[in-house]
């Protein structure tokens, strides 16, 4: 993998700056593909890649599959020398052109002790090495940082391309320099993309992904947990969810509106950005999740009480499992990876008051958060 900071790091970090490890996670889309980077072994890589490769091109041959999961793999070992934590395939297409990219993170390590300075000096380096790139000073969302956008012209072996024959190639790369505030390390992130005519697209959501970049210190995860005693719950954020997000569920709502059949009055409907309990221990604040809240009210005793056994009866049909803290009087159900891609990861709570008359329900996103393996320093 490239290294555009060439002479920025050192050989090792500062001591007094190693106390305070980081827990780290960026939001990545549901399109990207995960490489296994952190695979246990070569035959496991193997197996994920081939799977990857027969999903991204299912209408080519499988000597063009082998090939391309081959050029996949070839990139492994020099991701593992240069320290990098995660890696994905970003496929786009624009009016039916498909393209696609690379998303690679990164962790370097450096002896500066003022942030400000540390990037100065690899801007300079940057701008040294590579003159005709252009270098920015830019504010993300987590804090400042450095880019580098520039190309570079290379040719891909016959033995690596999926053609099985040379290929001259224009690379353009997109990369962010972000240094993890009170310690010895930096984050390097990077778009690279071979797509000229659709780069933009690509760029547009490498730099979104930037502004997901969130983290918490060990202290804080130990704040809340003690606030907490020792326990978790879902914290609000203060982010308008996309569009998208709403839409899908407004239509995991319906379906259970649907399921339930009950009479009587609509209320609610409001749908917040969240941070999932599991990135809130973790010391991340950034919205993961959403969840749309609704209810409905008035409806006769004499419904309530068969309406949970019907919603469960109905999505565990479709491969909806219920959470053990299920009651008579409330259900949680979560779908598994056998039922349709679009609810994978989905949940919703269920709950009647048949006092009160009301059903009341929560339909809540996966986490979208991406982070580092649980054995790194960015678990």
């Amino acid at each position: 993998m490239p290294n555009g900071a060439g002479d920025a790091t050192a050989d090792a970090p500062s001591p007094e700056r190693e106390s305070s490890r980081l827990h780290i996670g960026w939001i990545m889309p549901p399109f990207v593909h995960e490489l296994p980077v952190n695979a246990v072994d070569d035959e496991a890589a193997a197996d994920q890649l081939y799977a990857l490769a027969t999903e991204l091109l299912p209408h080519h041959p499988p000597e063009y599959q082998y090939r391309f999961a081959l050029g996949l793999s070839a990139q492994l070992e020099p991701m593992a020398a240069a320290n990098v934590i995660y890696a994905g395939l970003c496929p786009l297409e624009v009016e039916g052109r498909p393209s696609l990219s690379t998303i690679v993170v990164s962790q370097l390590e450096h002896d500066s002790t003022d942030e400000a300075e540390l990037l100065r000096q690899t801007r300079e380096l940057l701008e040294r090495k590579y003159p005709d790139d252009d270098c920015q000073a830019v504010e993300l969302t987590c804090g400042p940082a450095l880019t580098r956008i520039g190309t570079s012209r290379f040719v891909v072996d016959a033995e690596w391309s999926a053609s099985g024959e040379e290929l001259p190639a224009v690379l353009t790369q997109m990369q962010a320099y972000i240094p993890l505030p009170g310690t010895a390390e930096m984050l390097v992130m990077e778009l690279s993309s071979q797509a000229g005519e659709t780069w933009g697209l690509h760029a547009e959501v490498f730099s979104a992904i930037l502004n997901t970049v969130d983290w918490g210190t060990d202290q804080e995860v130990e704040d809340y947990r003690a606030m907490q005693g020792g326990g978790s719950a879902d914290m609000l954020a203060l982010v308008e969810p996309d569009e998208s997000v709403k839409k899908n569920l407004y239509w995991h709502s319906s379906r259970l509106v649907d399921a339930v059949a009950l009479r009587g009055r609509v209320g609610g409907g409001e749908v917040a950005s969240l941070t999932c309990a599991e990135c809130w221990a973790k010391g991340l604040r950034s919205a993961c999740s959403a969840r749309h809240t609704w209810y409905i009210g008035e409806v006769r005793s004499s419904d309530l009480t068969c309406a949970l056994p019907r919603v469960v009866e109905a999505f565990a049909s479709q491969g909806w499992r219920t959470d053990d803290a299920s009651t008579g009087e409330r259900v949680e159900l979560r779908a598994g990876n056998e039922t349709p891609e679009r609810s994978v990861g989905h949940a919703f709570t269920a709950a009647v008051d048949v006092k009160a008359g009301r059903f009341t329900a929560a339909v809540t996103t996966p986490c979208s958060r991406a982070s580092a393996p649980g054995d790194s320093l960015f678990g």
